[in-house]
């Protein structure tokens, strides 16, 4: 691949949680699910997992301040109920993100940060963030 590419995802992650219940109790419905133990692309997934994610961005510019700012004004509206559900049903939150980097030198790298209302609001809700990195 020639260009850039990338995506952000809020995830609450937990051992023994039903994601449907977590979407009836936040009430947003989420881009994805996985249950722990039941096949997902052909492996068992060791957690279960409720996301919301942006869509895949494939760009010479990737901005993940954007990204990020995308998911979080999802969320920011539950926040509340986001802090009840991680006590609840015993999930840890995460903001991921996830980069892939052009080796072409013509395209800049991924503009990688998080503005200060960003970090606040995972802050309050006890997230923490995950990047990944891998080359095209």
């Amino acid at each position: 691949m020639n260009t850039n590419e990338g995506r952000v995802y809020f995830a609450l992650d937990g051992d023994d949680f039903d994601p449907d219940e977590v979407t009836k109790f936040i009430g947003i419905e989420p881009t994805s699910i996985m249950r722990k133990g039941s096949k997902a692309g052909g492996k068992l997934p060791k957690k279960s997992s409720w996301t919301v994610s942006t869509e895949n961005v494939v760009n010479e510019h990737i901005d993940v301040f954007d990204m990020t700012t995308e998911i979080v004004n999802i969320l920011k509206p539950k926040k509340d109920l986001i802090i009840q559900s991680i006590e609840k049903f015993k999930v840890k939150p995460r903001l991921e993100v996830v980069l892939w980097f052009s080796i072409n030198e013509e395209y800049s790298t991924p503009a990688i940060g998080f503005e200060t209302e960003t970090v606040s609001f995972l802050g309050e809700i006890g997230a923490f963030i995950d990047i990944d990195t891998y080359k095209h």
